[in-house]
């Protein structure tokens, strides 16, 4: 039995040694002998002109030439062309987007609420001393019954309606800055 394990381990080192793969120094010339022959097998496979996939460079003298010619002048030819279209359905899109974005009427923004009562007379006050003080902001009244509410304004930003609030502050000491969809247009206008 340990002699047919032995014949076996001896076979079996046999064989590993034969399969390993020789080393050879780098020096020998077999070596170079051997890439040089991968290399022409490389180049023989790759025999493909990809020269025309190349950048093109102008030549020193064409270059020279092209900074040295007199230059145009280039106003005129602005005023006289056409406005340059870089792509058609880009300029559809961008005008799909204009009409959208013009469709938008309001946007978030802040009101000031000056008024919270059920007296109709006091809520229409309020409304009047809107208009004879601050003629750019607009009031707006509403009514859930029994309950009459004025605001006033369109602020895009808190900081605008902050520096009305201040001075209405004065005369409606109750006011409050609430946030509340605002018409864009009439934002705009508020200085």
């Amino acid at each position: 039995m340990q002699r047919f394990l032995f014949i076996c381990l001896s076979i079996f080192l046999v064989t590993l040694s034969a399969c390993s793969p020789k080393v050879v120094s780098s020096k020998s010339s077999t070596t170079s002998a051997s890439t040089k022959s991968s290399h022409k097998k490389i180049d023989k496979i790759y025999e493909e002109d990809l020269s025309q996939y190349l950048p093109k460079y102008k030549q020193l003298n064409e270059a020279n030439d092209t900074l040295n010619a007199p230059k145009k002048n280039t106003k005129k030819a602005y005023l006289t062309e056409e406005p340059m279209h870089i792509n058609k359905k880009l300029d559809a899109i961008l005008d799909t987007i204009s009409l959208k974005n013009k469709s938008i009427r309001y946007a978030n923004g802040f009101r000031i609420q000056i008024y919270v009562g059920n007296d109709r007379k006091a809520a229409d006050d309020a409304k009047i001393y809107t208009y004879q003080t601050y003629p750019e902001i607009y009031p707006y009244l509403s009514y859930q019954q029994p309950i009459y509410k004025v605001k006033i304004g369109d602020f895009l930003n808190r900081m605008d309606a902050e520096r009305y609030f201040l001075t209405i502050k004065d005369y409606y000491p109750s006011a409050m800055i609430l946030p509340d969809r605002v018409e864009i247009k009439r934002g705009i206008l508020v200085k």
